[in-house]
């Protein structure tokens, strides 16, 4: 679905909010930080398990780079959690900064093109002036009805804060 423009629903029963949220304002996945945080202590605790569960003996065979090797891969695991569990949109006076997993951007208000949340679009894409597209991680299909809204909310927000920055 391409955002729609404010005051023009994109369904009968999509309802349409009237203001825009203040600024400062910060979007996030709904899911993404709840299965990270899962994972991180299934992890953690099937590590710990593990090596609780080992016979002494087999303990005292692990040598320390073993040790050293399965505890770096754990915080491996854990950072790579952290990354995904971070996913934002911040919105300010400013602009826009994107939080992904691998890349942090800003983008100034007047940048912004346009807000695009597609069917079968994994996330929100953002159409930057330079000509690429900037993906936005944070704001995903996969939350249904909240990432249609949390995209119609950003669309609307940078028509307005771009209209202004343009002068048009």
């Amino acid at each position: 679905m391409t955002s729609t423009p404010p005051g023009r629903p994109d369904g009968p029963s999509t309802p349409v909010p009237h203001s825009l949220p203040a600024l400062p304002h910060t979007w996030r996945p709904r899911f993404v930080p709840v299965v990270a945080a899962a994972m991180g202590v299934v992890l953690v605790a099937a590590a710990l398990g593990m090596w609780v569960g080992l016979p002494t003996a087999a303990r005292a065979q692990i040598n320390i780079l073993q040790s050293l090797t399965l505890g770096l891969v754990l915080l491996a695991l854990l950072a790579g959690l952290y990354r995904l569990a971070r996913l934002k949109v911040r919105a300010d006076e400013a602009g826009l900064t994107i939080v992904n997993v691998l890349r942090t951007r800003q983008l100034e208000w007047a940048q912004v093109l346009s807000v695009n949340l597609r069917s079968g679009d994994p996330w929100v894409q953002l159409d930057v002036d330079d000509g690429t597209t900037v993906q936005a991680m944070a704001i995903q299909s996969a939350d249904g009805q909240h990432g249609r809204t949390a995209a119609r909310e950003l669309s609307r927000m940078v028509a307005q804060h771009t209209r202004t920055q343009r002068n048009d």
